[in-house]
């Protein structure tokens, strides 16, 4: 059925389709929480099509869902649990993502939601190709504005790696430039990159809303204790790994700063917050000899990652020339705790932008540069200014701006 043809107004309502919601524990779930929460606010009806809580791996029950987001829920497998065999599966079975089988009780239950809604706009997020898929399809079946919300570049795009089966996640990228009315990056870089691969496009199509952070998570969070020790703690929160995120130079400039006695393992930790501790790692921590002054530990809940982010000294990021088109949002956290960020970067990218508009960022690209700008925060010798306006960098903020690009696209 075509409901692009009825002649009743269309409601303010919103279909959003996104894989990460309350109570998956994932980096990306706060950009739709977010989004939906504050419209609704602002007067738009969120109808949230997502995935039913036993797919994620990691929860979080303290993220609540406010109760003007209708939310409906449908299974799915993740291919790279529900179809191993002995710990092991094909590369294939993520084609073109862990979670494509979500789309087989999803668009059904799509079109139920837009007979009962009649939404204005139906809006898809990735990084799950299978989340612009189903928006695809249900724009195909009904005609609805579709606004798909890209976020990052596909991985394919920037990450030789994966490569080898990227056929079905271009092909649904391209159906999704086509067809959406509006592509939402969250750089400048990763829109431009998509403007140029694909010409034909008139550039209105491509828009940018940046991340960013939520004044109420901060608002509410219980009271802040002094945090349980006496020594300079340098913060990296969330994953790391070998490619794109690889703390080898920072390893090495702390190695150098402990020969030269400016910092010890009375003075000085460095945590990684849900980072796991590769063989790899190990061996460099012991060749470099910090093993007493760097520790990993295990996730904690969202709130809880806050107060340790007010509570640390300084907060770390690893962003390397890999993810230069793009930005982690836990930069936008950091930004509103105050505290120094010191940020291993690669030259030129979108996160080194970002922390040259931060009055308490420093960026590097090398372990001599991480050194020189560690030995300032160490000192607590800022070089730059003293304040500036956190709150453009505010998911309101954020939510005002996609406000207003739907107000256009539903006129």
């Amino acid at each position: 059925m075509q409901y692009k043809n009825k002649v009743e107004q269309a409601s303010n309502a919103i279909l959003m389709i996104a894989l990460d919601f309350p109570p998956c524990q994932s980096a990306g779930v706060q950009r739709t929480l977010k989004f939906a929460e504050y419209l609704a606010e602002l007067g738009w009806q969120p109808i949230v099509l997502t995935v039913n809580e036993d797919v994620y791996r990691n929860v979080d029950n303290q993220q609540l869902i406010p109760a003007e987001i209708k939310v409906y829920r449908c299974h799915s497998y993740d291919s790279s649990v529900d179809f191993a065999y002995k710990g092991k599966y094909f590369g294939w079975s993520k084609i073109p993502d862990r979670w494509w089988s979500w789309a087989i009780n999803a668009i059904p239950m799509g079109k139920s939601l837009i007979k009962k809604y009649n939404p204005s706009v139906i809006w898809s997020t990735y990084p799950v190709s299978t989340a612009h898929y189903i928006g695809y399809k249900l724009h195909q079946h009904s005609g609805i504005s579709w606004v798909a919300d890209y976020r990052d570049p596909l991985q394919c795009r920037y990450d030789s790696n994966v490569e080898r089966y990227s056929f079905v996640a271009k092909w649904i990228e391209r159906k999704t430039i086509e067809n959406a009315c509006k592509a939402i990056f969250t750089t400048e870089k990763a829109a431009q990159m998509y403007q140029k691969l694909y010409p034909d496009e008139l550039l209105s199509k491509f828009a940018v809303i940046e991340n960013g952070y939520d004044e109420a998570n901060f608002e509410n969070l219980p009271t802040i204790t002094a945090k349980k020790t006496d020594k300079f703690v340098l913060l990296h929160s969330g994953s790391i790994y070998s490619e794109g995120r690889d703390p080898s130079e920072l390893l090495l400039a702390l190695s150098e700063l402990k020969q030269e006695n400016e910092i010890s393992q009375e003075n000085f930790i460095l945590m990684f917050r849900g980072g796991v501790c590769t063989e790899q790692h190990s061996k460099t921590i012991k060749k470099l000899a910090i093993e007493d002054i760097v520790t990993f530990t295990q996730n904690i809940p969202y709130k809880e990652s806050l107060i340790e982010m007010m509570q640390a000294d300084c907060l770390l990021i690893l962003q390397g020339a890999l993810f230069n088109n793009q930005i982690p949002s836990k930069a936008y956290e950091y930004i509103r705790t105050g505290k120094p960020i010191i940020a291993l970067t690669g030259t030129g990218g979108a996160t080194e932008g970002l922390l040259e508009k931060v009055t308490t960022g420093y960026g590097a690209a090398s372990a001599k540069e991480l050194k020189k700008e560690l030995a300032v925060i160490l000192t607590n010798k800022s070089r730059k200014g003293d304040d500036f306006d956190t709150q453009k960098f505010s998911r309101y903020t954020r939510t005002k701006e996609l406000y207003d690009l739907l107000a256009v696209i539903k006129s």
